[in-house]
């Protein structure tokens, strides 16, 4: 059964779903030329799982029939309650490899968890066979699989939309601890600082080359980029700077010149991050729940803050508890009209809609520029 908060449902008779998503559409423009600030949700694969207490994981990703009806069963609940589907009714069977894929990473599944990329080796010689390898492949090549191709070209000639691809990936930070298990990696910066840089320039030339190719593939014209890094708080201000930096760097102004949206999400505390973020022009941000809305605000004036509802507040809290999160998140972040409320990371399993909908009634009534 899904998650319906009765106490929360109650709460928000007066919600208009409908009438919401059509002033939220209005609130899009950074500015405080609006009714109110923008809000909005992501729901993942978590959430699906608890939401609907999903019997088999491994059935959901091996599965894309099972895969497809249940989005569909989600959405309709999601609809009827919260004004809106969140999930892919025509999922993929196939994707175009990874950039972990690149350096030997490959994905576990184990039922009652979400895929989970594989570290290759804990020996330093044997790492730089991978490298040599790695910066050998011709990625034009290797990138796309032959189920993919064909499905791309079933979905094509059956005139289906197709994706546009290279708009994103994780990061460096999440990239490295993937295909390194983190202590190894960290231990190598220290013992063999010129394999771990090695590493780091592949990885941003390989980045650049697979993206490049994965938008010449789709007709992707559009400059952007979006960057997961989770585990971008293990690293310390030096070692960031060493190791991450120049990958972003790299990769963004080859993605997402000029003005072009740079948008970073991490559920960790990488508060101490905030000024390198800054200095890579990123300029739409999404931060864990132990950064302060007043910090990103004081350390990144311009970007939009995608944040910063804890997403565990939202799934445990009281109603009151969450009204005065929003409140305190808006009044420190949302005064240039930069401030889309969301939670600081996904949403968390076990949230029902009752309270995705005590979340968007909330916003409605005490994030407002119209009073």
């Amino acid at each position: 059964m899904p998650i319906i908060e009765p106490e929360f449902m109650e709460l928000t008779r007066s919600l208009d779903v409908t009438a919401w998503w059509e002033e939220n559409e209005r609130c899009q423009v950074p500015t405080t030329d609006k009714p109110r600030c923008s809000a909005s949700f992501s729901p993942d694969d978590h959430w699906i799982f608890e939401f609907m207490a999903v019997p088999s994981t491994l059935r959901y990703y091996h599965d894309v029939a099972y895969r497809n009806a249940l989005h569909r069963e989600v959405n309709a609940i999601t609809l009827q309650y919260v004004g809106r589907a969140f999930f892919d009714e025509d999922t993929w069977r196939t994707s175009p490899k990874r950039i972990e894929n690149l350096f030997g990473s490959e994905f576990a599944y184990h039922e009652g968890g979400t895929p989970w990329l594989m570290p290759v080796t804990d020996d330093p010689h044997e790492f730089a066979r991978v490298l040599d390898r790695a910066e050998a492949t011709d990625l034009r090549i290797w990138t796309f699989p032959e189920e993919y191709l064909a499905e791309w070209e079933e979905r094509k000639a059956a005139g289906k939309p197709l994706p546009k691809l290279g708009t994103g990936s994780r990061g460096p930070a999440t990239i490295m601890t993937s295909v390194l298990k983190p202590e190894v990696l960290f231990l190598w910066f220290y013992d063999y600082p010129d394999l771990m840089r090695r590493f780091r320039d592949i990885l941003a030339a390989k980045m650049v080359e697979l993206n490049t190719i994965l938008r010449e593939f789709s007709g992707n014209t559009e400059p952007g980029w979006w960057i997961t890094d989770d585990n971008s708080a293990l690293f310390n201000r030096k070692l960031y700077r060493e190791y991450c930096y120049p990958v972003l760097e790299r990769v963004l102004n080859a993605m997402a010149p000029g003005n072009a949206r740079r948008y970073q999400h991490s559920d960790s505390a990488m508060g101490h991050l905030l000024d390198m973020q800054h200095e890579l022009g990123i300029n739409s941000v999404n931060y864990g729940p132990t950064v302060d809305a007043g910090l990103i605000r004081e350390k990144m004036p311009d970007a939009i803050i995608n944040g910063q509802m804890p997403p565990m507040l939202l799934r445990n809290g009281s109603p009151e508890e969450i009204r005065q999160r929003v409140i305190e998140d808006f009044r420190k972040a949302g005064g240039n009209g930069r401030l889309n409320v969301t939670t600081a990371g996904s949403l968390a399993a076990g949230t029902g809609v009752g309270r995705m909908r005590w979340f968007m009634l909330v916003v409605q009534e005490e994030c407002r520029y119209d009073r």
